[in-house]
């Protein structure tokens, strides 16, 4: 069997070579476009191409008494207010990369810390997001962001409007986000910085104008152990001692013998690496 691209010994007649022609043309186009498909699916690999048209956020207010329009009268009850000031961290787009296994992609990037996701802008200054995927890691200022499954607290949603992105919702509190990564080994600390908006308080008298909230940014810690989402902590031995208790009567003993504050990120990566020598 000739390979096919080969020619045979005997000349052929017009009809012969035009269906040759035909046969390899059409197997050079499929492997064209296969090798398309392929770059496409690397490309998709990093980008989600949805349109960011950075719209200002809003945030539906439902005052107290309001829900079933108890009290028409009061207009600014049920409104939609636009949320003053930026959800993202860094204003301008930073050169940053895109790191998906082994391919390091240079970007220009920012991120939305209220959506919780990396705005990408090209070229041709067309903006799209980055793919969220566990393989995906983001490097932008010299920290590295990776996405996570963590624990969202009822406190987070008594306090604050948290944006309804049900796709990074997993079951129950469980949730996906950008962290960024403040050790290296089996169980990570993490630090997470969020763009919130306040919730309204009902106003004392009914004339009080009500003003939309600003953001406001928060910043929290996470320890991650291994198979289990991210914990939320406060930088102390209590609550450190918390999330690592399997192990407690050690990690108290390492902690009281090193006259450990726990107070810093230093000290709890400390901590940490001693935990998982145990391990």
């Amino acid at each position: 069997m000739k390979p096919l691209g080969s020619w045979p010994s005997k000349p052929l007649n017009s009809s012969a070579l035009v269906n040759k022609l035909n046969h390899e043309g059409f197997f050079y186009y499929l492997l064209y476009m296969n090798r398309l498909f392929l770059f496409t699916l690397l490309i998709a690999s990093f980008y989600s191409y949805s349109q960011d048209t950075d719209e200002p956020v809003r945030v539906r207010y439902n005052l107290p008494g309001s829900p079933e329009n108890t009290d028409p009268a009061r207009g600014d009850q049920g409104r939609v207010f636009t949320v003053k000031g930026s959800p993202y961290l860094n204003e301008i787009h930073k050169e940053g990369f895109i790191v998906n296994g082994a391919k390091k992609t240079k970007a220009l990037l920012r991120y939305n810390a209220y959506y919780d996701s990396f705005q990408v802008l090209d070229e041709n200054k067309k903006k799209s997001f980055v793919a969220k995927s566990p393989t995906i890691k983001v490097v932008l200022d010299s920290t590295t962001y990776q996405l996570i499954t963590y624990e969202e607290t009822v406190r987070d949603k008594a306090l604050y409007y948290v944006p309804n992105t049900s796709n990074e919702r997993i079951n129950g509190n469980k949730r996906e986000g950008y962290f960024s990564v403040l050790n290296e080994g089996e169980t990570t600390l993490y630090q997470k910085t969020f763009k919130r908006v306040p919730k309204f308080k009902q106003a004392e008298h009914g004339y009080e104008r009500f003003e939309p909230s600003a953001f406001v940014t928060i910043t929290h810690y996470y320890i991650k152990r291994k198979h289990r989402p991210a914990v939320r902590i406060k930088l102390s031995k209590k609550e450190v001692l918390f999330a690592l208790n399997n192990k407690y009567d050690e990690v108290r003993a390492f902690i009281k013998k090193n006259k450990l504050k726990v107070k810093t990120v230093e000290e709890v990566n400390q901590v940490i690496a001693f935990y998982d020598t145990l391990n």
